[in-house]
This record gives structure tokens, sequence and C-alpha cells, in this order.
């Protein structure tokens, strides 16, 4: 079984140009389907963008069978058709994108841009799924170039999907060792705790998190 926690809030401007979707699988409620997206800040669309794109892949993803979502491959293509969707959109800049699936005791998506997406253990041992994506062609240029990822669940695993919000602020030794020691809600918080500037208490970027980890026995 999963849990999904998340969190998303402005940050450095007026509007949140992150997007997240974050849902079971309508015909396997097992199955979760989880989708991030960071608008290309600079200049126009980019939220529309990251909106457009989280909103296609959870759709198009929900209508894959949940056998063929377990390869990668699947994803592939799933997000190549959004990328051509956001390109077509005459309100819509560019974006990263990470999508994935957890399906039973493995998880496989893709991924574009430099959102990320890290796979963590009962060990402490964290691996970033999204260490070969590229950053360009981005997402809404029509060619984006996304990379396949995919991996075996652990036992008690953890995943954490990130904005570069996320990971640019707290640090990537700093994102380890919190996923290495807290999990759900209590990780949400404290990296939010490390990235908010002393005194505003605001976020210098958008700052968009979304945890899912193996489900934990209660008594």
């Amino acid at each position: 079984m999963c849990e999904a926690f998340s969190f998303s809030e402005v940050g450095g401007h007026r509007m949140n140009e992150d997007a997240f979707a974050v849902r079971p699988h309508p015909a396997d409620p097992s199955c979760w389907l989880c989708v991030l997206a960071d608008g290309q800040g600079g200049q126009a669309g980019g939220a529309r963008a990251a909106q457009l794109a989280c909103q296609t892949a959870a759709e198009r993803a929900a209508g894959v069978t949940v056998n063929r979502l377990s390869d990668a491959a699947a994803w592939l293509s799933v997000l190549r058709g959004v990328d051509e969707v956001v390109c077509t959109d005459p309100q819509a800049g560019y974006t990263t994108l990470v999508g994935f699936a957890v399906i039973g005791g493995r998880l496989a998506g893709a991924s574009c841009g430099d959102s990320a997406a890290w796979l963590a253990d009962a060990a402490g041992k964290v691996h970033d799924l999204t260490a070969a994506q590229a950053k360009n062609p981005p997402v809404g240029s029509g060619v984006a170039a996304f990379m396949p990822f995919a991996a075996a669940l652990p036992d008690r695993w953890l995943v954490l999907a990130m904005s570069d919000g996320v990971w640019k602020y707290v640090g990537c030794e700093r994102v380890a060792e919190l996923v290495r020691t807290h999990r759900g809600q209590d990780l949400l918080e404290a990296l939010q705790a490390q990235a908010r500037l002393p005194g505003s208490g605001m976020f210098q970027d958008d700052f968009t998190a979304v945890v899912l980890q193996a489900q934990t026995s209660r008594r």
C-alpha cells in the first residue's frame, strides 16, 4: 500500500508556476500516478505550461493500463504526447515535467528538465532517478528530450518528487539527509523549514514537493 503527501507554495513572485498531480490509477487503486512540473520563468506562459502538462499527463496516464505503466517506455509515449499538447497551446510557454507510476514493487517513469525524483530505502540509501535527464529542449518545444527511469522498490521505500525550488535552496546534501531521517508530512515540513528565508518566512522560488511512500503499519 502507498501513502501520498504534497505541498506547493509560491516563492519570489506573484504566481506559483509549479503544478503537480498525484492520485491512484482509476482502474487499480494500488497503482499511484505522480506528475510534477515547474514552468519556465523569464517568459510568458510558464504557469500555463506546467498546469497543462500535469493535467494532460495525469489524464493520459490514467488511460493507460497498469501493466503498461510499469514500463518506462509507456511513460516516454505519454509525456511526448504531453509535449505536443503544450507546444500547440498558444498561451503555454515551457516547463519541466516528471511523471511516474508506483505499481506493486516497481516504479517507472520519465522526465525532462531540472525537477527531480529521488528514491530512498530503509537503509538510508538515496538514488536520484532523474540524474540522467536533460534540461533542454524543454516541454512545450515539441521536441522535448525525455529520459526514462525505472527501479525496483526496496523495503520501506520513499519517493520524493520536487521542483528545483526545493533542491536548490535546501541543498542536495541536506535534502538527502532529511530523506534519510524523515517521512511523510514530517519530511515536507522539514524541507520547508530549510528553504524558507529567515525573518520573512518566504520561499525564494516556487516550492513544490510530493512524497509517496510505503504505507507504515498502524496499531
